[in-house]
């Protein structure tokens, strides 16, 4: 999808902000994010939280940040304040004060000042522990591997812990999953593209910075929850996950049950969704499904939705069979729209 977005910008010369991609969960869009900074895309996210906007993300970036860069105060702040570690708002007050009146970034004056410049000594201790840990992180940045530096700065944190003892055990396993997602994916993109830790902080940081500009309309492709697509229009949409149990989505199990009992009326309510999306499109739209998917650790054979056959489409046949050009896209939207009004 990703590819296909690019090469069709350079072939429609279009702005990528004539596509979007939608989808019917939040969580499909986390590997859609993934590869489209992998790809340099930019990308706005509605309808949900970005991945990279996430509490727990941004407190790990921060920590690489400030090894790519000392002078990102606002990463220092963030860093050396999360987990708390004896780095108070009085602390960085007096450090402020310091370094805004020696021309310093917070970082260079952690090592200068002094107990004479309004620090107590317990101060001063904590605040130089976490320049020296950082200082250590940015020496070992230089020869480790990324997935091993990845670890360090996890373990001497104790990151894990701060979350499990601020947050009830969901919140905090979830959130645990989602560091350790983005530690493997830093670690595979380091591999892939022969970058070290910084260079990848450098990367992740710009294109963050460039997807805050001009917020009110960037250029850039749109990722959308169907729900939260209602009453827009794009050029070229991608509607993504068009599969049985998502689209339509399998609901809940029944209590004591495995098994999902099918209601029409959802069923009814995912059509229309469905709709929805397809009607997102101006001028082209794309629709896929996965083959299989990883669900619990396990591969899961997927089957196309029952709302792409209901459109005349024989997903069983080459994409180029005739037998299927017979319909035009009005008529096979038709075919939808006449269902939903039984």
């Amino acid at each position: 999808i990703g590819r296909r977005i690019s090469a069709e910008r350079f072939e429609r010369r279009a702005e990528w902000r004539d596509f979007a991609v939608l989808y019917r969960s939040n969580q499909q869009a986390r590997v859609i994010e993934q590869v489209l900074r992998n790809l340099r895309i930019p990308y706005t996210l509605s309808g949900g939280q970005s991945f990279f906007d996430k509490a727990e993300i941004r407190d790990i970036m921060a920590y690489l940040r400030l090894l790519a860069n000392s002078d990102d105060d606002p990463a220092f702040i963030r860093a050396a304040t999360t987990p708390r570690r004896g780095v108070g708002q009085a602390t960085l007050q007096a450090l402020g004060t310091y370094a805004s009146a020696h021309s310093l970034s917070l970082f260079a004056a952690a090592f200068a000042i002094t107990t004479d410049d309004g620090l107590a000594q317990r101060q001063l201790d904590a605040l130089q522990n976490f320049a020296r840990l950082m200082q250590e992180l940015e020496r070992r940045a230089k020869e480790e591997s990324a997935a091993d530096l990845l670890d360090q700065l996890l373990a001497h944190t104790r990151y894990e812990s701060y979350l499990y003892d601020t947050l009830d055990n969901r919140a905090a396993q979830a959130r645990w999953q989602n560091v350790r997602e983005l530690c493997a994916w830093l670690a595979r993109k380091s591999g892939e593209d022969g970058l070290s830790i910084t260079e990848l902080a450098q990367h992740v940081a710009l294109v963050t910075m460039l997807e805050r500009n001009d917020e009110e309309n960037p250029d850039a492709v749109k990722l959308s929850t169907l729900h939260a697509a209602k009453g827009l229009e794009f050029p070229h949409v991608f509607l993504i996950g068009v599969e049985e149990g998502l689209l339509p989505h399998k609901g809940r199990e029944e209590p004591g049950s495995t098994e999902v009992k099918e209601d029409p009326a959802r069923i009814q309510e995912e059509r229309r969704l469905m709709y929805v999306g397809i009607t997102r499109a101006q001028r082209s739209l794309h629709i896929s499904w996965c083959k299989r998917r990883r669900r619990a650790r396990q591969d899961v054979i997927c089957e196309p939705s029952r709302f792409i056959a209901e459109m005349g489409f024989d997903v069983k046949k080459p994409r180029d069979n005739p037998a299927d050009e017979h319909l035009s896209p009005s008529e096979r939207l038709a075919m939808l729209k006449d269902l939903l009004k039984q």
